[in-house]
């Protein structure tokens, strides 16, 4: 099969007319009827919806004859004994030798259809025309198609095969999202670019860190790419990467030259901060080189190198991908600006424009995917073979990759090969140094994820495709069959295809829009996120092994043991842990209180059932998110605050993660940290092992040296105030610092910045706020809070928006306790399933609600020296609006009303404690 995995593959709507041309009269010496290789054996079961049909090119040709065309059918059943249900006569260009069901036209009983009935016997038959008007005897090849699956009712859309991760819609309206690239070392920023999106038809998206859109460039495309999808209409623009120094995009692409498509390379520049591209230069075209459909210019990287690596479909022309003159086939490696490095494995430097300096590795097919895996420093490479034997590579440099054309090409030098057509279309790796590992657990770094396309455009869930698989490597670099991580189980056409690791999850395209034509706007950009249950906090601690005895859930901070921080946990007892996606450890063996913590031990997310030497041994733990913009600390390379300095803000910042200019270039060997914030600084990090070295804690102020960790530097963890609000924008002018809780401007809680005063906010990892234009003093004990708006970790300016100098409430999400400063209840009048809720923010979402349940609750009681804010809309990883927000004092609430009954989704409650002094 070809395309973008099966999934940008098949098909034209080619509405050909029924009859074939006439044959001439036969020749003496009649080519041989057509080797037919896909489907490449007899009774393959085959996808109803997407059937690919391939033959050699004319075969025996002793009167050097070109071949022209070629007559292909499908008959029900077998032909002369059956019906023909769909035909494409004397097809030419590339359909001489690949068609799908696109290209064709359904007839007799099937007129109007568009695929195949499910579970039925049918036949292929083939026959090749030349230029003298000569046609072969006919070639068959019976198949059946296979059982189609329904949608199980209420399973919703997505399945996840693994415990501990969901899925989740991070933007949509997308048309053809071909291909993600990450933003190297996000600032944590919401404002800023996060990531790229290729659209197939000439379209660069910007996606923010909040998940809004911008258009960073369009009608790139010098053609009409809009011929039918799936067919000859996938066609366009397809790899893009970001270089990590300048932010530039490079993307991929075809263009067109004297009616053929051909290959280039465009790089993109930005003045006004990666959102629109203010330039563009083509940095290489590939002249003569004609495309052909899926099997075209695809993904790009940069390297470790620096150098940028280059995937390059066949073209459909099996004899390219070994000829060493030609671009096709290929992975090739070049310098930035599109030169071709001396030390590639087949330069020669002749100066002229030739394939062969650019090769890195040949013998390819439509190596549409390919990702670098930090753990071995290797290229890997997802590939699409024609009926079976889709492979993962391990691409090295001067590697043969032996596809010629036939199947068997695909199984030397394969890492792994699909026995059955899975449609793999990206690649991408879970490692600490990127993001760290997309916030899965320890047991998943270095693991690769490919997504499966499956049959194009087929509907609903299907037994091949449609997931994204996980390989895991032994020690010897080979691998096992992979195991489904999530799976399509829905109704409409979607499928996958972009993938790529982000800082809270693996993010992924679903290709199609859920109903509708292919390239219909709809498709969405979603991501898989660990979130094991019982992990609402970052890190819960268990006195025991395997997540038994008492248990302390703790957000970001600096716990000690010695001041109660670990709770019912005393000093010397934790004995495992749960670290949420997103989020790592520091657990030390002395107490918080010490400039030296003793020896420390690195925690990465997932499930540590034991902790080994570490069983009973924690006296204090720290726990951060990932690395926020440089805000709270500098560090400087000299000693006395002097020489190159680094700003760093909230969460973990480490050396092997690209995080931290340290080691040889710029050592940290002084700190200035802000008040409010401190710190812990490690001389190693998780690189290689788990035991930190000397690790220090320091506190705010100025720190004129570090002693022995001078120069040595390799893991600074950060933490900060929960949240800050600032009365300018881009966190200026006054501020105040904010523990979790809840905050009015009527109880004098913000008089530090001022009430209705507010014009920006940073969140920090782990936390969430919610901000209202209206707070307690509404009247009645119970008022609606006006605007109110969720805001994620980042930094926010509320400038332009109404919440502008308009904010008087705040809820700041914080560790929940227990306690009955609140009981909610399902029904009116205080009946039905009911939970107690302390102090604290509570939301389904982080498994809060307990009995009372999710847009259930009907009636609240509140105790007295307590007040509680219940909001429609629980908070979401972007700015969002979270609806109808009321204040409740004291007192007791036997209905809530109509407008709230059942549909509250966060709670949050707090003592009084009026006075400016709060948090």
């Amino acid at each position: 099969m070809g395309a973008f995995g099966t999934a940008l593959l098949s098909g034209v709507l080619m509405f050909a007319t029924a009859a074939a041309p006439a044959p001439s009269a036969a020749r003496a010496a009649a080519p041989s009827a057509p080797v037919i290789t896909e489907p490449e054996k007899d009774n393959r079961v085959l996808s109803a919806a997407d059937v690919h049909m391939e033959t050699r090119p004319l075969q025996g040709n002793d009167g050097g004859d070109v071949h022209l065309c070629t007559d292909w059918e499908i008959w029900a059943g077998s032909p002369g004994g059956g019906e023909r249900v769909w035909f494409d006569s004397c097809a030419s260009g590339t359909g001489r030798v690949h068609v799908h069901l696109g290209d064709g036209v359904f007839e007799n009983s099937f007129a109007g259809r568009a695929d195949l009935l499910p579970d039925r016997q049918y036949t292929l038959r083939v026959r090749h025309r030349d230029t003298s008007g000569g046609w072969t005897a006919y070639s068959a090849r019976p198949f059946k198609t296979d059982v189609e699956r329904k949608p199980l009712p209420g399973e919703g859309d997505w399945k996840v095969h693994q415990p501990g991760f969901v899925v989740e819609e991070v933007a949509e309206d997308f048309a053809l999202p071909v291909n993600i690239a990450m933003v190297p070392n996000h600032p944590s920023d919401p404002a800023k670019p996060l990531f790229y999106v290729t659209e197939l038809y000439g379209k660069i998206i910007t996606v923010t860190g909040d998940f809004k859109k911008k258009t960073y460039a369009k009608d790139l495309l010098d053609f009409d790419p809009s011929a039918q999808f799936p067919g000859t209409g996938e066609m366009g623009l397809t790899g893009i990467v970001v270089e990590p120094k300048t932010g530039d995009v490079i993307a991929a692409m075809l263009y067109k030259d004297d009616g053929d498509l051909l290959a280039k390379i465009v790089r993109f520049q930005s003045t006004d901060g990666g959102f629109t591209a203010a330039k563009q230069n083509t940095i290489i075209k590939f002249p003569g080189e004609e495309q052909s459909t899926s099997h075209q210019i695809s993904n790009l990287t940069i390297g470790p190198d620096g150098k940028l690596y280059v995937h390059m479909g066949d073209g459909f022309v099996a004899d390219t991908a070994e000829d060493m003159d030609s671009f096709r086939g290929k992975v090739l490696r070049m310098n930035l600006d599109g030169t071709a490095p001396s030390d590639n494995p087949f330069y020669k430097g002749t100066g002229k424009f030739q394939a062969r300096d650019y090769i890195w590795a040949y013998g390819l097919r439509n190596p549409f995917g390919g990702a670098w895996r930090t753990a071995d420093g290797q290229h890997y490479s997802v590939e699409n073979g024609p009926s079976v034997n889709d492979r993962l590579a391990r691409i090295t440099k001067g590697g043969r990759y032996h596809w010629t054309g036939g199947a068997s090409g695909l199984t030397k030098n394969a890492l792994y090969n699909w026995k059955e057509t899975q449609g793999p279309v990206n690649i991408a790796f879970t490692e600490p140094e990127v993001y760290h590992a997309a916030g899965f657990p320890q047991e998943k770094y270095g693991n690769a994820f490919v997504t499966l396309s499956g049959p194009t455009y087929a509907t609903g869930p299907q037994r091949r495709g449609k997931k994204i698989v996980e390989f895991e490597f032994d020690k010897d670099g080979s691998v096992d069959d992979p195991k489904t991580l999530i799976e399509y189980t829905g109704s409409g056409k979607t499928s996958v295809a972009a993938l790529a690791p982000g800082p809270d999850g693996l993010y992924f395209s679903t290709l199609y829009t859920k109903i509708g034509d292919a390239t219909d706007s709809g498709a969405k950009i979603l991501r898989v996120r660990y979130a094991p249950k019982g992990t609402s906090s970052p890190v819960t601690l268990y006195s025991d092994s395997g997540f038994k005895g008492e248990s302390r859930g703790l957000g970001t901070g600096i716990f000690d043991a010695a001041a109660g921080a670990f709770g019912k946990l005393k000093d010397n007892t934790a004995s495992s842990l749960k670290v949420a996606g997103g989020y790592r450890v520091v657990a030390c063996d002395g107490p918080a209180a010490a400039p030296s913590l003793g020896t420390c031990r690195y925690f990465g997310a997932g499930s540590h059932g034991s902790l080994a030497e570490f069983n009973d041994k924690i006296s204090s733990l720290a726990v951060f998110g990932g690395p926020v913009e440089g805000r709270g600390v500098v560090g400087y390379r000299e000693t006395n605050l002097k020489g190159a300095s680094q700003p760093l803000g909230a969460g973990m910042h480490e050396s092997v993660a690209g995080e931290l200019a340290g080691g040889d270039s710029t050592p940290i060997s002084s700190l200035k940290i802000g008040a409010g914030y401190r710190l812990i600084a490690c001389d190693r990090d998780r690189a290689g092992s788990a035991d930190l070295g000397v690790c220090r804690i320091l506190g705010s102020g100025e720190h004129a040296t570090l002693g022995e960790l001078n120069g040595k530097v390799s893991l600074l963890g950060v933490v900060g105030p929960p949240v800050t609000v600032f009365s300018e924008p881009k966190a200026k002018g006054k501020a105040q610092s904010l523990e979790g809780g809840v905050y009015e401007g009527r109880q004098k809680e913000l008089a530090e910045v001022g009430d209705d005063t507010i014009s920006s906010l940073r969140v920090e990892p782990g936390y969430r706020v919610v901000a209202c234009a209206n707070d307690g003093g509404t009247g009645g004990g119970t008022g609606n809070l006006g605007r109110c708006r969720a805001f994620p970790a980042g930094e926010h300016t509320l400038t332009g928006t109404d919440l502008d100098d308009a904010i008087s409430l705040l809820l700041v999400s914080g560790e929940t306790a227990k306690g009955a400063g609140v009981t909610a209840y399902t029904d009116r009048d205080f009946k039905g399933g009911k939970s107690a809720l302390g102090p604290g923010l509570y939301e389904d979402t982080q498994g809060g609600l307990g009995d009372a349940g999710n847009d259930d609750i009907s009636s609240l009681k509140v105790a007295a020296g307590h007040r509680a804010v219940a909001c429609e809309h629980g908070t979401k990883p972007a700015v969002f609006d979270v609806g109808l927000c009321r204040y409740y004092a004291a007192g007791d609430y036997a209905y809530l009303g109509a407008d709230l009954n059942d549909l509250i989704t966060l709670v949050a409650v707090d003592t009084v404690t009026a006075g400016p002094n709060k948090g």
